[in-house]
């Protein structure tokens, strides 16, 4: 009996040990603004740039940030996206949309074929051979992105950030309900970026350019459990329906967020 409860205590204390050395997640979410809000603004739940033929519009909101764009066509002709003249601009650095890459995709099938031979009086002898074919087929990624009219097409290639960024004098352990962070205006701001589009209405049209740009105006750190919260679903009316489903806060086109453990 003594042994058993020695045993129990041991069981006990490495459970505490494995439970306290365990890390905890948290969350960094960025608030971004547009460094010209004339030209872009938030609209029907996106970040929108429209001028006279499309409409540009960006949803951060993804782990790490989803830099891509959609691209609506507003003419009755076909617009032509120049992914060679497209870039994702951070801090400075410009990456390429178009990469010139190609894919090859390989298929194989195996054929079998038997038949039966004559043995002796009392059997059939039955052989089998079986080939194997290999087909391989390859794609060429796409120069230009042709949206037809009243249509959207969507682009994407980048991250905004990939890990967490560590904030002067802000705890990166917060307890639940009691987030930190730090503000930063357009100069003092760790993350600017933004996409510099290239597009044309028709073949022979004249070359338009859409030079959108963002920066990280706050960032908060975000215990696991102020991360998420306990919603119903609502149907066509507005009206609740079902169980509640988890739903994660700070949802909007002009946040995103990266995930870390302490």
């Amino acid at each position: 009996m003594k042994r058993f409860s020695t045993f129990l205590m041991a069981m006990a204390i490495m459970g505490f040990f494995l439970t306290s050395c365990s890390k905890k997640v948290y969350y960094q979410v960025f608030q971004t603004l547009p460094s010209n809000a004339e030209t872009c603004q938030m609209k029907d739940g996106n970040m929108t740039h429209e001028d006279a033929y499309c409409i540009v519009r960006y949803n951060f909101f993804a782990q790490e940030g989803d830099a891509g764009f959609w691209v609506t066509n507003k003419s009755d002709s076909i617009i032509y996206v120049d992914l060679a003249e497209c870039f994702f601009n951070l801090n400075g650095n410009a990456y390429d949309y178009y990469q010139g890459r190609e894919w090859t995709q390989t298929k194989s099938q195996t054929v079998s074929n038997s038949k039966k031979e004559k043995g002796n009086k009392t059997a059939d002898i039955s052989s089998s051979a079986s080939s194997t074919s290999t087909k391989a087929t390859s794609s060429v990624e796409r120069r230009v992105v042709i949206v037809p009219p009243h249509a959207t097409k969507y682009v994407s290639e980048y991250h905004i950030v990939s890990n967490m960024i560590e904030l002067c004098g802000v705890k990166d352990t917060p307890r639940k309900g009691k987030s930190a962070g730090a503000s930063f205006t357009q100069e003092t701001s760790p993350v600017v970026f933004g996409n510099y589009v290239t597009y044309k209405v028709g073949m022979h049209g004249k070359k338009v350019h859409v030079d959108d740009m963002f920066y990280v105006s706050q960032i908060i750190n975000v215990n696991e459990g102020s991360m998420f919260e306990m919603v119903r679903e609502k149907d066509a009316c507005g009206k609740e329906k079902g169980e509640k489903v988890e739903k994660m806060l700070y949802s909007t086109a002009d946040r995103f967020y990266v995930s870390y453990k302490r």
